[in-house]
């Protein structure tokens, strides 16, 4: 199955780069990449293009009110974009040292990853 030239634009945009769907296993990169709002403002200008291939029921980051109704529509137009595809955005956590009184420090990275169809 070959990718729809408008999701790949779209997770191109969001800084997921790749040439075949095939190389998209194992891509690993920060969250905050997908908590810009720069970013999904820019990639609002793509989502009618992709309602007119997808339902906004069954992806709901399609929906009018998502940018409202939702903490994270970036994150979840991408995990919703790869779901169709058979990939998922498996969240990781990275040991990133400890504070001043003692707390350990995380940072956050997504990583994609091929679903297992049974």
């Amino acid at each position: 199955m070959d990718i729809d030239p408008d999701c790949k634009l779209i997770l191109n945009n969001v800084g997921i780069h790749f040439n075949n769907i095939t190389d998209l296993e194992g891509i690993f990169f920060p969250r905050e990449q997908l908590l810009s709002e720069i970013k999904y403002e820019q990639i609002k200008k793509s989502i009618p293009e992709l309602k007119k291939k997808f339902s906004s029921s069954f992806m709901t980051s399609l929906q009018k009110k998502a940018e409202t109704n939702q903490k994270w529509p970036l994150i979840n137009l991408v995990r919703q974009i790869l779901s169709v595809y058979n990939y998922l955005l498996m969240p990781v956590r990275k040991c990133d040292g400890y504070t001043s009184d003692g707390i350990k420090k995380y940072k956050r990275f997504f990583k994609i990853v091929r679903k297992n169809i049974i």
